[in-house]
């Protein structure tokens, strides 16, 4: 994406601004406020950095996506969701160097914003709550100051960053836990279906946490295969075998109840939880090592076959660590932040590419070869997040 980076420690006003002025970065390999906040007068524009100059410009273009989703006009959020990536891509290197944190900020919303720009199926309820937040996130690059702080405390303001965003995924995960296991309580096996899957993304993006809290993760994630006696088994594997293999949710009450439970215990012990840079890392790492070898051959989800989603949020959790430890990557390894940061990218647009009207197709209808790229994409991740180990 760029051939050099200063250190951010070195980076003086003037370079930074320079930087943002000239800077010409190739396409990528894939080509928090309210609405209401829109509404209200914007901060003067410093006519003298390019960077704030730049975020205004992208702030017009997602007032612009505002004013399509509001219309439900498909075709325009598909365009505006493109040049609203080629305008962040124009000016995105200067602000991962001098502004790290307010760079992570922008990229979690814009990302999402330019991937559902390739969808069949637009959703415009998610896409108007990433533009909200994206011209949130704008107006405080707008008003920010290249950072002269040094990495570790950067980084200690990243991880809290990260740390808050765990507690919003824990949160969702429990509310969402608690809409499937009241459909499946209902007797309602298409609606829990649909709510299974919401559930699982927030439980598989925060996975590498979940895990760490002794017998939760068991209760909550284990498969038939992970257990001794069928008796003991709980959680979402064992309704969804009712769902789709058994066909009947009959006696499920019981787990459903538990599953509640469960979840709201995890999101109870998430909230105290205290986390370091290199335990993310090392989960990330983890996950991903565990995506690639193991998951990949569709172990998870055996009787619903919706793998690729468990997927999809193990590489977005992934990328959420990576995005937390950029100031250390500035600092003493950029173009490892380069190779991931492409690699990502690349790993994202692969799985795009088996979705069919917005949703990823069944992981059965996926050939040998299809896998066996995923696969790869996922191990050439995990080889880029443990080079990261040795700089934390």
């Amino acid at each position: 994406m760029f051939k050099k980076i200063t250190s951010i420690a070195s980076i003086s006003v003037a370079s930074v601004l320079l930087l943002s002025a000239c800077n010409q970065a190739s396409p990528k390999e894939a080509a928090p406020a309210a609405q209401a906040a829109n509404n209200q007068t914007q901060t003067a524009v410093d006519t003298k950095n390019p960077v704030a100059q730049d975020a205004s410009k992208l702030q017009e273009e997602v007032q612009k996506l505002q004013d399509a989703i509001s219309k439900k006009d498909a075709a325009e959020v598909k365009s505006l969701g493109k040049s609203i990536n080629d305008t962040w891509l124009s000016f995105e290197n200067a602000v991962r160097q001098a502004f790290p944190l307010e760079y992570t900020e922008v990229e979690k919303y814009e990302m999402p914003i330019f991937s559902a720009s390739a969808y069949d199926k637009v959703d415009f309820e998610s896409l108007k709550s990433n533009a909200d937040k994206l011209h949130g996130a704008l107006e405080q690059l707008k008003n920010a100051k290249p950072s002269t702080a040094g990495t570790s405390e950067l980084l200690n303001k990243a991880v809290d960053n990260y740390k808050a965003f765990v507690d919003e995924q824990a949160d969702s995960l429990a509310a969402q836990t608690k809409a499937f296991a009241e459909a499946v309580k209902a007797g309602d096996s298409e609606l829990a279906k649909k709510e299974y899957t919401k559930a699982r993304v927030y439980f598989e993006t925060i996975e590498p946490i979940a895990e760490s809290f002794g017998d939760l993760d068991p209760k909550i994630d284990a498969r038939l295969a992970d257990v001794e006696d069928e008796s003991t088994w709980t959680g979402y594997h064992r309704i969804e075998k009712a769902l789709w293999k058994d066909k009947s949710l009959k006696g499920q009450d019981q787990y459903a109840d538990q599953l509640i439970k469960d979840t709201e215990e995890l999101q109870k012990q998430i909230k105290g939880l205290k986390l370091e840079p290199k335990v993310m890392v090392a989960g990330a790492i983890e996950l991903l090592n565990e995506a690639a070898t193991s998951k990949i051959t569709g172990e998870e989800e055996i009787y619903s076959r919706t793998d690729l989603v468990d997927l999809a949020a193990n590489v977005n959790g992934s990328k959420t660590v990576y995005l937390a430890i950029i100031p250390a990557l500035n600092e003493k390894n950029p173009q490892l932040a380069d190779q991931l940061d492409k690699q990502f990218l690349a790993t994202e647009e692969l799985l795009r590419g088996h979705q069919k009207d917005g949703q990823y197709v069944t992981y059965d209808k996926l050939s040998t070869e299809q896998i066996r790229k995923i696969s790869d994409q996922l191990s050439q991740l995990s080889t880029l997040m443990t080079q990261t180990a040795s700089i934390l």
